[in-house]
Formats: C-alpha cells, structure tokens, sequence
C-alpha cells in the first residue's frame, strides 16, 4: 500500500488506451500512488484498481472548532512510520530509501542514523518501528524487507533479484547513533511484493507485536497457501498471515495460544490479510487492528487471543457473505475464534494508523477514544466505544457497522479531520498530542488545541 504500481513482475497489466492515458493524466496531477489488486475467489483471477489518494497539499482541516493541525516536519520521503525518543524527538522510516531519520524539535536532521537496504516494489518496504526504554537503555526495532548490500535499493524490480526476507532487527541507541543490530525474526517476504505488514508497537506487556499480511501467498498458488489463511489443507504456519508475539529477545511468550511448534507457536491471531496498524486499548489492555481487504471489505477489529480474522475464507461482516461458511474455517482444534470486525468500509479507504488517545490534552470527552487514518482518502476518524469498550458505538446509517461509499451517511459522526495525504501512521507523543504521518504530503502533523 506504501507504494504501488503498474506492473506485476515484468509484465504490464493490459489496459485500455483510454485508461493508458487517464493514468498519464493522473500522474501529472501530482497524484502520488495508484494501486493494482488482483482478488482470487475460487478459480478466477479478477483485477481490482483500488482508488488513487493525492498529495492534498493544502493544508489539513479537523471538523471540530476546538483544535487545528500543526505541522511539526517536512521534506521526508515516503515516511511510513515514527516513534519517540522522548519529547520533540523522534525517528521516522522512509519507505523507498530504507532510512531512519530523526527529528528534534521540529527539524529534520540531515544525515540518516541508518540507511538499509530494503527491497522496494509495491509494499516491500522500511515498515515498521518500535521504541522501548528498559533498564536504562534505548532499544529500537525495525521490520523491514531486506535486499542483499550488493543491490542498490529498488533492485527487487529487476528480474531473478529476491528479498532476502521480512526481518525484525532490534539495536541499541547510543549517543545518538544505532549500533548493536541483532536479527530477531527471519520471516517469508516472498511470494510477494505486497502484503508484508509490519507495524510493529511494543505492548503493554513489553513484547513485540507484528502483523504480517499473506505477503500475496493466496494469489501464487497452493505452495504460499498456509493453515494460518484458512486452507484446511494449506502448509503449516510460516510466520505469514497473523500477529505475531515475541518477548524483546525475539523468543516466544510462554506456552503458543494456537500451538507449540514454531512459529505457530508465536501467533497470537491469525487470518490476517494485509494489515498496516494495531494498538493497545489503555483501559482494558485488548489489540485492535486495523485490515485492507481486496478492493473491499477493509475493517476494523478487535484482536482477543487467538483471533481469526478470516481471510481468505471470508473479508467484512460473514453474515453479509453468501459464500461464507464457518466450518470451513481453520480453527486449530478449537483454540482459534473467527469474530465479526466492528466496522466494515464496502468502498476501498485503507485504513492503516490506528491509536487510542491516552491522555486528557484534548479534555475528558475524548480521552481514551480510538483515532484511526486511512491512506486512500487522507481521513482521520474517531469513534467512541461502549461500555466493555468491545464495540464501536455507531449510529444511524453506521449502525449496521458498514460505509457503504466514500461519501456515505453518517460518515460526518467519524470524520475527524480530512486532508492529510495518506495517512500511513498515527502516535500519542510525549506532550500528550496526537501525531499523523502523511506519506502523500512526506510530512508529520500534530493536533493541537484552538
């Protein structure tokens, strides 16, 4: 989703010369991305073109009078994701250029900490980051899809040029430098190049969780075809398709929820399909995530042990699906639960940063709510929860828990603010505020009270 194309491998989707040339037209209009899809159901292959998001270079606007946005840094590149040292100072990944940036006080440091060398067609990517503070040294994490240093970035584009891997690396920061790399997870990156995930966040338990798409295994056959995306006869859990949970050392956390071997043992939910944020609820400690489905379906949902999302069994609400079907769900003798997400988008939003407000600097009636962003619209939205804060509270046209269009009714009680360019990330910072990274716009906001 980070980055999309026109091409699958080597070879050009065939499209029409009308379409050849709205293309043409759209790129020159500083329209950053454009995506293909391409969905199986059954048998067939059918294309699917998910919406373009532009850059939106004016500025960013939020629906309630009390707050405006402040932008904090410009000039990144295809910035993905961010986490905080500690106040006015974080650091930023680039998607295509495979940096960690940082950014104190508002300025954009000129020299990279890091510069990886990342594989960078369609989603392969520099992905994720995580910060953790513990016995008084600084670890930072990143997940990324790692080419070999002989290869220039970008070279995973070229024929018989495979990534090496989706890896989680865990380093020291020290004096401002990142040393001390040590690989904690090897993970499939191929078939590929999409659905690799890897918004990695570092949970209230202090271990590492990691949602990992399908890395496009549904669509290349029975051989990327796992157990872990519903195929009763699929090959054994290979890391793809879930959240995984590793203790800060990369090993598993107590006895596997799905089972003992690894890497099954390392799932904590599964039926994942392409994923792009997960966060902590801070009163009740349960995961939410946010999933693009195919062209369709994207969702929000709320990740209790040993979730099944169902992919690729089912996409959106299963009582909406004719084709669904529980029993064919792959359930690992009992200990995996399908559950319906909690919010369904029919049209293609992709929703990506998802963060709930820990903090009381926008005033009690939004502490702890959930705020989530989307990289096709440049929307940010934010719901209330119920009581056992289990479900969303919709109403009206969004009580059936579905956004039938872009411009469906009742998105006005949601829409927080539009405008941002692509939403790739949201954090709660130190000062309490909440922070967007705008891979559209290559800048980072903050909300900030009126």
């Amino acid at each position: 989703m980070y980055l999309l194309c026109l091409t699958k491998g080597k070879k050009l989707v065939n499209i029409t010369k009308s379409e050849f040339i709205l293309v043409l037209i759209i790129m020159v209009s500083s329209i950053s991305l454009l995506q293909i899809e391409y969905f199986t159901k059954g048998d067939a292959q059918e294309e699917e073109t998910e919406v373009h998001f532009s850059d939106n270079s004016g500025r960013p606007e939020i629906n309630d009078p009390n707050f405006r946005v402040e932008e904090v840094v410009s000039g990144l590149d295809l910035p993905t994701t961010m986490a905080f040292l500690g106040p006015d100072d974080m650091l930023v990944l680039e998607k295509d250029k495979g940096t960690v940036r940082r950014v104190t006080n508002g300025k954009l440091l000129d020299q990279p900490l890091l510069d990886f060398t990342v594989a960078t067609q369609s989603e392969r990517a520099m992905g994720g980051i995580a910060i953790s503070h513990r016995d008084s040294k600084t670890y930072v994490f990143l997940y990324l899809t790692e080419l070999e240093q002989s290869n220039t970035d970008g070279d995973d584009l070229k024929k018989g040029v495979k990534p090496l891997g989706n890896r989680l690396y865990k380093y020291e920061f020290i004096d401002g430098k990142l040393v001390n790399p040590l690989l904690l997870l090897d993970l499939p990156a191929l078939p590929g190049p999409r659905h690799n995930g890897g918004a990695i966040i570092v949970g209230p338990d202090n271990n590492i969780y990691i949602p990992v798409g399908d890395v496009d295994g549904t669509y290349q056959g029975v051989k990327y075809q796992t157990q872990t995306q519903n195929y009763e006869d699929g090959i054994e859990a290979d890391g793809r398709s879930g959240i995984l949970r590793v203790n800060q050392d990369g090993q598993p956390v107590g006895e596997g929820i799905l089972g003992d071997e690894i890497p099954l043992r390392l799932y904590y939910a599964y039926g994942i399909r392409n994923s792009f944020g997960i966060t902590f609820d801070p009163v009740t400690g349960n995961l939410w995530e946010t999933e693009n489905g195919p062209g369709n379906s994207d969702e929000i949902n709320l990740v209790l042990p040993g979730f099944n999302s169902g992919w690729r069994e089912t996409m959106g609400l299963a009582k909406n699906d004719d084709d669904f079907d529980l029993s064919n769900m792959v359930d690992f003798g009992g200990k995996g639960v399908y559950r319906d997400p909690e919010l369904v988008w029919l049209n293609t939003a992709g929703p990506t940063g998802i963060k709930f407000l820990s903090s009381d600097k926008y005033g009690a009636q939004y502490k702890n709510d959930l705020f989530v962003g989307d990289v096709h619209n440049g929307r940010l939205y934010h719901f209330k929860l119920n009581d056992d804060r289990t479900h969303l509270i919709l109403e009206g046209p969004l009580a059936g828990k579905v956004i039938k269009t872009p411009n469906s009714d009742g998105l006005d009680q949601i829409v927080f603010g539009e405008g941002f360019g692509g939403i790739t990330d949201l954090e709660i910072g130190p000062d309490g505020y909440l922070y967007i990274v705008s891979i559209g716009q290559g800048k980072i906001f903050k909300i900030v009270p009126s």
